[in-house]
């Protein structure tokens, strides 16, 4: 008899334990996908309304590899050296950028910047296509983060009544 009542309380326990850390890596990919979707309509914003344009020099490029599921996403991070048109001198990394692997280095850019912060600006290859590039790859990862932690957490709050139901 003892074994059963072990049994009954041991059973959900795990699994609860186990619901916790399905939970945990829901939260995760919900959260990266809130961050990811701001930092696009961000970006989306800066190219195709308030962004003002400037031109700017491509100071240095570096390879950035991100580990992915099946291996590296590689792409080339720049740092970018303009002046606002208020006279300001600002450099840093575009948030944005669509270059790929192509190293810049010493090319002029256009970017656009934000007039109230602008350490934040774009700097895509091309300005009439950076819209486009928004909505490509990076917006469909953003979108699967979103659903996945969306629908997850769904399943995570049902597996957590049922489980509740059992004691």
């Amino acid at each position: 008899m003892e074994m059963f009542t072990n049994l009954r309380y041991g059973v959900p326990i795990v699994l609860g334990i186990a619901l916790l850390g399905v939970a945990i890596t829901v939260l995760s990919s919900l959260i990266r996908g809130m961050v990811g979707a701001i930092a696009l309509v961000r970006s989306y914003r800066l190219v195709s309304r308030t962004g003002l344009a400037a031109q700017g020099t491509v100071v240095r490029s570096t390879e950035h590899r991100t580990r992915l599921p099946g291996g590296f996403e590689r792409r080339m991070v720049e740092t970018i050296a303009f002046t606002t048109q208020s006279g300001e001198a600002v450099q840093g990394e575009a948030g944005t950028s669509d270059i790929g692997m192509e190293d810049r280095t010493g090319q002029a850019v256009e970017v656009r910047y934000d007039e109230q912060d602008p350490t934040r600006f774009v700097a895509p290859s091309d300005i009439a296509d950076a819209v486009d590039m928004l909505g490509g790859p990076r917006a469909k990862e953003v979108g699967k983060q979103l659903a996945v932690g969306g629908i997850g957490l769904l399943a995570v709050v049902w597996a957590a009544r049922v489980l509740l139901g059992w004691f």
